[in-house]
């Protein structure tokens, strides 16, 4: 083998540890970003809830004005 090539083989591990850190960090940072966007879809999902009671409460005391 010559120095060069060696040189190569050896530095290419290097490569792909950097790469797999790189991917697992950006994988992390996608994680996160998925928690935030679930935890403000089930708080939008709670409020929608709770208005659709109160509009079904105004709703059913109209009703029985008329």
């Amino acid at each position: 083998m010559s120095r060069e090539s060696a040189e190569t083989f050896f530095a290419r591990p290097e490569g792909v540890e950097d790469e797999r850190e790189a991917l697992a960090l950006r994988l992390a940072k996608i994680e996160r970003a998925y928690q935030e966007l679930a935890e403000r879809l089930s708080g939008y999902e709670r409020e929608r809830a709770e208005i659709k009671a109160r509009l079904q409460g105004i709703l059913a005391r109209l009703g029985t004005v008329r």
